[in-house]
């Protein structure tokens, strides 16, 4: 059927020559022509694809070729920054950038989110102008309907097809992926992608201790380098604050309120564990121990970490305790070696002496054998003020698995509810869970191998505990039973249950103290430490974390919030390259922009496609949706859309 003149126009050659073609000419009225399943159908047979062809090639020149590599750079820059996070591992920000992102978590996120979407936009606005292009080039070519022209439009800007045309429902979920792909999803995969956050960088840590349960220590406990901790080495004032500290803390810590104290210039939470605390530098050890310069390092990290805001870790390290029980004195255990309890009071003292009158001097004494050479454990002496006996006395007496600690106060005293106290102490060597932060945290494993009760570590423990006891008493009072009279207060306002749990406690803080101490002690002697054989140490192991700000790399699954940014560039380019190869001969320097509704009421004027609706009601449009409209230069009125039958 010959196609109908506008207006009285009569019809060129070149529109018969349209017409002919469009007879050959097989439309699916509802597909836009760029799409897969539509390009056989709306070809005719003689147009053949020109994928390689100088033609073809010569139009990717241009905007066509902006288009494909802008998204190729886009989503290379993506896939390539995604790639480097995987195979590196993250990528931290440097010190002062992350600084500043750290204290700015709010800007970050408000200028990621602007560049996100900026992305975001230069990707969808590709797709659109590219599909807006491939609409004027099938216009110009084999044109299209009406129907497959309004929804390649509504496609290029996005907008939303829905209707309930059976024939239309591909067209629907096509306009519903691109308005999710092109809209806030895509915006959302940039902002994962580019955001820096948080990321805590972690490495392996290595090194080693010395094992206090060498039986090598044990056979060095005659050499007088030993004595300095085993014996009298708490006598600084640097360790008499700590370790009296270090039971109390112990205390509070089972009261449940936060305890921490100071050991070594290192803050201790609740319990040193036994350990000595590793650091990854040396520490000056010349105001702790006599003679002595640095306690050194044996600790490092295998990784290599970006430097941090900060940096914590946490090592599994061998520590040191004491399984404690505690009870009244039974004059009638057996367990228990004799004790010799006295009370003098001298009121008139010889003047040579000037010393004050009516003092009391207390005495705690047993027979049972000691190491003099080590320890002189075995008796205890207190002056008090007549009308004030408030003494506490304590001695030590070994025995094979175990050591017996006595203490004693007066009947009227202050300390009277201790009267006479027996504490058994059983060494332990454990395994303990350290975590460094701003304190030192530990965690003790309940398994435990039971240590020698005759070696150094035991030794320094008992004279740590003793020497707690016995340079804390003054004529009228004593710190430590101060301490343990206002804990067993707290405990349930009484004294009458729990002085036994407050002692075991107190005296489980202070034997790992002691630990600690013995340890630092021996890694500061550079003459004892050099001499130790290798077989003496354990090794330790732990994590190195270092917090900072970047990226890191996640679940490989993240590669979805790449994947709506990459169906746009691919769908972007894959019309451009078939949409020119199918017409990759036509002319295309047409200025029609189909979303604009200026070029269309001039287009549409210019074809005189006024007489081919009859109104806007559905009806009217569908009657003429099949029809085919074409791009064309009208003589002297520039491309009109027109129509053939």
């Amino acid at each position: 059927m010959a196609a109908e003149p506008f207006l009285g126009l009569q019809p060129t050659s070149s529109t018969l020559e349209l017409e002919e073609k469009n007879e050959e000419t097989r439309v699916n009225p509802y597909d836009p022509p760029f799409l897969l399943g539509a390009l056989g159908q709306t070809r005719t047979p003689r147009h053949r694809m020109k994928l390689l062809s100088r033609e073809f090639l010569s139009k990717l020149r241009g905007w066509p070729a902006y288009r494909i590599c802008g998204q190729i750079i886009l989503q290379a820059g993506a896939w390539g920054f995604f790639a480097a996070l995987q195979s590196r591992g993250g990528i931290p920000l440097p010190y002062k950038s992350a600084a500043w992102a750290s204290e700015n978590p709010h800007i970050v996120d408000w200028i990621t989110t602007i560049i996100a979407t900026i992305l975001a936009f230069l990707t969808t606005s590709m797709f659109s102008f590219g599909i807006r292009k491939c609409i004027a080039l099938h216009l110009h070519g084999d044109g299209m309907s009406l129907a497959a022209f309004i929804a390649s439009t509504k496609i290029s800007a996005r907008s939303l097809i829905l209707e309930r045309d059976p024939r239309r429902r591909k067209l629907g979920l096509i306009s519903i992926v691109i308005f999710i792909l092109a809209g806030g999803v895509q915006t959302a995969g940039w902002k994962a992608l580019i955001t820096p956050y948080s990321i805590d960088a972690h490495g392996p840590l290595v090194g080693d201790e010395i094992d206090l349960s060498s039986t090598l220590l044990a056979q060095l406990q005659d050499n007088e380098g030993l004595n300095f901790c085993v014996r009298t080495g708490t006598n600084q004032a640097s360790f008499i604050v700590g370790q009296t500290d270090s039971g109390y803390t112990a205390v509070k810590g089972d009261l449940g309120v936060p305890a921490t104290f100071t050991m070594m210039d290192q803050t201790v939470n609740i319990s040193t564990a036994g350990i000595l605390p590793l650091t990854l530098e040396s520490r000056n050890a010349s105001t702790w121990f006599v003679n002595t310069t640095t306690i050194p390092t044996t600790l490092r990290s295998i990784a290599n970490l970006p430097p941090g805001l900060s940096s914590w870790y946490s090592l599994t390290q061998r520590g040191f305790t004491a399984d404690v029980s505690c009870n009244y004195w039974d004059p009638e255990d057996a367990t228990v070696p004799p004790i010799l309890i006295s009370n003098t009071t001298v009121k008139d003292w010889n003047n040579v002496e000037r010393l004050i009158d009516n003092i009391t001097f207390s005495d705690l004494y047993s027979s049972c054998q000691v190491d003099e050479q080590v320890s002189q454990s075995n008796w205890s002496r207190a002056y008090t003020a007549y009308e004030q006996p408030n003494y506490l006395l304590m001695i030590a007496c070994p025995s094979k698995d175990n050591y017996k600690l006595i203490f004693n106060t007066h009947p009227s005293g202050l300390y009277r509810f201790l009267s006479t106290t027996v504490c058994v102490l059983t060494p332990k060597i454990t395994n303990v869970e350290v975590t460094y932060t701003n304190f030192i945290n530990t965690m003790t494993n309940p398994i435990a191998t039971l240590a020698d009760p005759g070696g150094p570590p035991t030794l320094a423990a008992v004279n740590t505990l003793y020497n707690s006891v016995f340079f804390s008493q003054s004529s009228v009072s004593n710190g430590v039973g101060d301490k343990l009279r206002s804990l067993i207060a707290e405990k349930d306002g009484g004294f009458n249950f729990t002085y036994a749990t407050t002692m075991r406690i107190t005296e489980n803080g202070v034997t790992e103290y002691s630990a600690s101490v013995l340890r630092g002690w021996l890694s500061a002697n550079q003459t004892f430490s050099n001499t130790l054989p290798s077989s003496m140490n354990v090794s330790t192991g732990g994590v190195l974390h270092s917090n900072t700000v970047g990226w890191l790399h996640a679940l490989p699954a993240t590669f979805l919030e790449l994947i709506p940014g990459t169906l746009i560039a691919i769908f972007t380019i894959y019309a451009i390259v078939i949409t020119l190869a199918y017409h990759a001969v036509d002319p295309t320097d047409e200025p029609f922009d189909p979303s604009d509704p200026l070029h269309l009421m001039a287009a549409s004027a210019a074809g005189h496609l006024h007489n081919v609706f009859t109104g806007t009601r559905r009806e009217n449009l569908m009657a003429v949706e099949e029809a085919n409209v074409f791009l064309r230069d009208i003589e002297g009125r520039g491309p009109g859309l027109m129509r053939s039958n």
